[in-house]
């Protein structure tokens, strides 16, 4: 438990520094670049971000869940990952003309060639990156990210004020990968083959193929509206969507990414010591939804002077977009540790059919709403979100035997918690009115009544989060003392 712990902390520190670096960048870029090079780049970025999911086949998760590991199996590994990788990577530089013709957009093609790069530089930093995860050398990791993001900030900034538009974003991507793979270099486990197989690959493509799949259908959801609004409206719509749904999805993975990566590793280490799952899984879920739900609760109501300060005023539009999903990202988030949790169990199957199914509702949506404008697409979103936490809870219950009323009872503390978070905003909006207020005082007022709130529900409920809170303290004293 004291590894896992390490691990949690030291995952949470860097998903939360990039975090914090890519905000500060999104605000800079956000001012040097128009919403239209927004939506150009958001455009030609998700389709390559929906095949990055794809480019390791699952060989990380394999390496990752594999109770015995040998050098032949990691070569294995490998190799799958130099097939599908730099396949991908060719694929995506040969079809960047059509693409460019299907959405008439020529400059798809140059960003398309950039982003092609790092695909081929990805299974030398994807397959030691998962090594050291599955070692929870998690110090190791957060320095190579930092350090790619921090090569992607300077180099994109620099580039966007030399006058290189919306390409500047593409060169600081396959700078940050470069980086990466010289850190990586640096810190490679010890006696890690370098020389990929291609033989014994089907184990990992097993695995893989379910995992791989299930990641781009859940990636999706993010990326597809782009894809969707860039074919059938404008670039300005496409970077006033992209703008609201990034503010969202900024919130929520910033909590959800510093728990996310540890909770493969930490469910197959429950499950290989023979503890509860099921039981572990509610308890994440618990702890992950007291900050999540609150959070997106209170972003729903504060998205006008949010987006204005973070952003500026050309971004105005984003900010109702912004307020409805907030609901999408909340009811989205309910079982959003539920990929490891089948992976863990084997239930690789489920999982893809689950995220196939939602994903048709999800597009459908998108489709048939967009003549009545985006704030009707940001709800058809919700609606689908309703949709696949209903649909996740019922595939729990069939294939892992996931109690949903003792699931539902748990979950009851956070509902409350959220309830009231959202209550105290409504009173603070009334007494300073966000849409008008300057947006600098509007967040402050926020920033300093709602941390108090949410100490002080947690206090009275008991909750779990507060227990954890209470442990992370003693053993802080405890430090300091001795």
């Amino acid at each position: 438990m004291a590894s896992v712990r390490s691990a949690l902390l030291y995952s949470a520190t860097s998903k939360y520094s990039m975090r914090l670096l890519g905000l500060i960048s999104t605000m800079v870029l956000a001012r040097l670049l128009t919403p239209s090079e927004i939506g150009t780049f958001a455009i030609a970025s998700s389709i390559v971000m929906l095949l990055t999911e794809f480019r390791m086949l699952g060989a990380g998760v394999y390496l990752i869940r594999e109770k015995v590991l040998n050098n032949d199996k990691i070569r294995s590994a490998l190799g799958l990952t130099v097939l599908i990788s730099w396949g991908l990577g060719m694929a995506i530089a040969g079809s960047s003309p059509w693409v460019s013709k299907f959405y008439q957009m020529p400059e798809i093609t140059t960003l398309f060639i950039i982003l092609s790069i790092s695909f081929f530089l990805a299974p030398y930093i994807s397959i030691p990156t998962s090594l050291l995860s599955r070692d929870l050398k998690y110090r190791q990791i957060m320095i190579i990210q930092m350090s790619a993001a921090i090569a992607n900030f300077i180099s994109s900034v620099l580039l966007v004020i030399m006058g290189y538009s919306f390409y500047s974003l593409a060169w600081g991507r396959s700078i940050a990968s470069t980086v990466q793979l010289l850190a990586v270099l640096w810190y490679r486990p010890r006696n890690i083959p370098w020389r990929p197989s291609f033989r014994n690959m089907k184990s990992v493509a097993k695995v893989g193929i379910y995992s791989s799949t299930a990641n781009i259908l859940k990636k999706s959801q993010t990326t597809a509206p782009d894809l969707v609004i860039g074919k059938m409206g404008t670039t300005s719509q496409v970077g006033m969507f992209s703008r609201g749904m990034g503010f969202v999805d900024f919130l929520s993975q910033s909590i959800e990414m510093g728990i996310s990566p540890v909770a493969l590793p930490y469910l197959s280490s429950v499950r290989r010591q023979g503890g509860d799952v099921l039981m572990a899984y509610t308890k994440a879920a618990l702890l992950i939804g007291s900050l999540t739900w609150p959070v997106l609760a209170v972003a729903s109501l504060t998205s006008f002077p949010a987006i204005r300060l973070f952003f500026g005023d050309q971004w105005d539009a984003a900010a109702p977009i912004a307020a409805i999903l907030a609901y999408w990202a909340l009811f989205r988030s309910v079982h959003s540790l539920s990929p490891p949790l089948f992976l863990t169990t084997g239930k690789e199957a489920w999982l893809v059919a689950k995220e196939a199914i939602t994903f048709i509702v999800f597009i459908l949506g998108i489709i048939l709403s967009y003549r009545y404008g985006l704030e009707a697409v940001a709800w058809s979103l919700v609606f689908s979100a309703i949709f696949n936490m209903v649909l996740t809870s019922w595939v729990l219950k069939y294939c892992i035997q996931l109690n949903i009323v003792p699931f539902i009872r748990a979950m009851l503390p956070n509902i409350v918690l959220t309830a009231i978070c959202w209550a105290v905003t409504c009173i603070i909006d009334l007494f300073v009115n966000f849409d008008q207020s300057d947006p600098v005082f509007s967040i402050a007022i926020v920033a300093l009544v709602l941390p108090p709130v949410w100490l002080l529900t947690v206090m009275v409920l008991n909750h779990d989060i507060y227990q954890e809170i209470k442990n992370l303290v003693l053993k802080k004293r405890r430090s300091i003392i001795y």
